[in-house]
């Protein structure tokens, strides 16, 4: 079933399919009120909706979390499932909520096994009883099987792209197209696949005009030496810079932070969350604030090299 980000009339929800403030919903009641959709999940309902012009609207993009069945696990000096913890609760200390949480794959610690994926629904219980829509992508560790076993089983799932999981998510003046690049679980390359690249022109066709951010997991930028980390990177970005409503690429993968731009396109990389392979790097997520011709990334570290800490980095979308 398709997912929307902002409903025009969001449905008053029950207490039992949302859980309340007082006594958090079991798993069962949780995964009962999940609503499906390609690549992502819609966990909750939005706690209000907004427009194109709500100067507090604003997105919380969040990437590569590793959480292990075991909340205390830890890798490379971190607790994977405390920094989880310390993300979503600075989303949720903001003077107004964001309109969705966007966590853009590599849910699991390593091989996508299925207590990994339960343990991530309780570390994000706190954004579901705040009525938060949380949409989750899948990265090179995770295991699409298991992960819709966990998190999809309840529902039934019909994808867009055979063995592949895609949507597109609309917001008020902005587009969000969600991408799957997971190849072979625990494998690091990644690859889009002649099917889902012929779903993403068609999909971008169908609204030329309307702002888009591409979200994958995968850097596409060829790494030297080879193999590149998404197999396919030239013919995605073939798609996507002829297509002008195309403002800019969002991908996790790397645990950098960094943003750029290419021939117009910003390719903006998330920081990770779990742990960082170079100590020079922050962990943490991005809020980002749309704008009228572009928008507005605040960095937030909850980790790693914090002295660029809610740093800013304005936005100008290119010409259409």
């Amino acid at each position: 079933m398709p997912l929307q980000i902002l409903p025009a009339t969001p449905p008053t929800p029950t207490s039992r399919e949302l859980g309340s403030l007082d006594s958090p919903p079991s798993r069962r009641e949780f995964l009962a009120g999940l609503a499906v959709g390609g690549a992502s999940l819609l966990l909750g309902t939005p706690a209000r909706s907004a427009t194109a012009e709500d100067p507090t609207a604003w997105y919380a993009l969040v990437s590569d979390i590793h959480i292990a069945a075991d909340p205390s696990t830890q890798l490379r000096g971190q607790v994977m499932a405390d920094n989880l913890r310390a993300v979503v609760s600075d989303i949720l200390a903001a003077d107004a909520a964001p309109r969705a949480v966007l966590i853009d794959g590599d849910l699991a610690l390593q091989k996508g096994q299925s207590a990994d994926y339960r343990t991530v629904v309780t570390l994000l219980d706190p954004l579901r009883k705040a009525k938060l829509p949380i949409y989750l992508g899948l990265g090179n560790h995770d295991d699409r099987t298991n992960f819709r076993e966990v998190l999809q089983g309840v529902i039934p799932h019909e994808s867009k792209v055979v063995d592949k999981q895609t949507e597109t998510v609309d917001g008020p003046g902005l587009r969000f197209v969600v991408l799957d690049s997971l190849d072979q679980c625990n494998v690091t390359p990644g690859k889009l696949g002649s099917a889902q690249l012929d779903w993403l022109t068609a999909e971008l066709d169908a609204q030329p005009e309307k702002p888009t951010l591409v979200f994958v997991h995968h850097n596409p930028v060829p790494v030297q030496p080879p193999p590149p980390s998404l197999l396919d990177t030239e013919a995605f970005l073939a798609i996507l810079r002829p297509r002008r409503q195309v403002k800019g690429v969002v991908f996790g993968h790397t645990h950098v932070w960094n943003v750029r731009q290419e021939e117009g396109l910003y390719m903006i990389n998330l920081p990770a969350v779990a742990y960082s392979f170079a100590p020079a790097q922050p962990l943490g997520w991005c809020r980002f604030r749309p704008e009228p011709g572009g928008g507005q990334l605040e960095l937030r570290c909850i980790g790693g090299n914090r002295e660029a800490d809610q740093q800013r980095i304005a936005l100008r979308w290119r010409e259409a």
